[in-house]
């Protein structure tokens, strides 16, 4: 009953007038029940913010700012900008230049349409001015949402060698799909797999030295001298090994 209602609805809207498929959404729920109407609005929002949410993500990332960092950012599209004005005002100059000797030789030809063709001039001038303001904001706008894609994997290595300093060998470098430089995600994540294993090997060290010196204190309390010089022995060689490895690894 309830479909063969709205079968009848969208026949009779088809008929009268093209309509989108929006359209047809909001007039079934003006025709359906308060909670029926209310469904169906609720998905047509949610398709809409799922549509904005994957252009975001296109152009920014999951980053929400576009400014990660200010001063760089900001430097960087300015000189781009500037750079780019200068080819932008040379295009406007030569093409007003001919513009104008285009209007001169018409003027030679029919001179009853000066005052038509210096307003043209003055058109076509203000019209070049505009597109070439137009473009450098385009460029400008490029420009940062280029540095972002670098800005923000600096600033996100920055904070993960921050965690690095303060001894945390858990971190873990992960930059986004359209980051620049995806490289410094393997060998970041590398260098700390390599520390980690290091200094678990170097706990396993320090384990087996505590082993030993335990040893030596038991046989030197049960007075046997002979097994805790040779106790001291291997504790001390172990110990000017791991000087020898920690030295290597000052060396330049």
């Amino acid at each position: 009953m309830r479909r063969d209602f709205d079968a009848r609805v969208v026949a009779s809207l088809f008929r009268t007038r093209s309509l989108t498929v929006m359209d047809v959404e909001h007039r079934l729920a003006g025709n359906m029940p308060n909670p029926a109407a209310r469904t169906v609005r609720a998905s047509t929002r949610a398709s809409h913010r799922g549509l904005l949410h994957t252009l975001r993500l296109k152009a920014f990332g999951r980053r929400r700012r576009l400014l990660v960092h200010r001063s760089y950012q900001l430097k960087t599209a300015l000189r781009s900008v500037l750079g780019t004005s200068l080819l932008v005002g040379l295009l406007i100059f030569v093409l007003n230049q001919v513009n104008q000797e285009t209007s001169r030789d018409i003027q030679q030809m029919a001179p009853f349409m000066r005052q038509g063709l210096h307003r043209w001039d003055q058109i076509t001038f203000l019209s070049l001015i505009l597109g070439g303001a137009v473009f450098l904001g385009g460029v400008f706008i490029l420009e940062l949402m280029e540095t972002h894609r670098t800005a923000g994997a600096f600033q996100n290595l920055r904070r993960r060698l921050e965690e690095l300093r303060a001894g945390r060998l858990v971190a873990q470098l992960k930059l986004r799909r359209h980051d620049n430089f995806p490289e410094l995600d393997k060998a970041f994540n590398d260098a700390v797999s390599t520390l980690r294993t290091r200094t678990e090997g170097e706990i396993a060290a320090l384990g087996r030295l505590s082993s030993q010196a335990r040893e030596l204190i038991k046989e030197h309390d049960q007075g046997n001298p002979t097994r805790a010089r040779a106790l001291a022995e291997a504790l001390q060689q172990s110990l000017e090994e791991m000087r020898c490895r920690k030295s290597e690894l000052l060396e330049p």
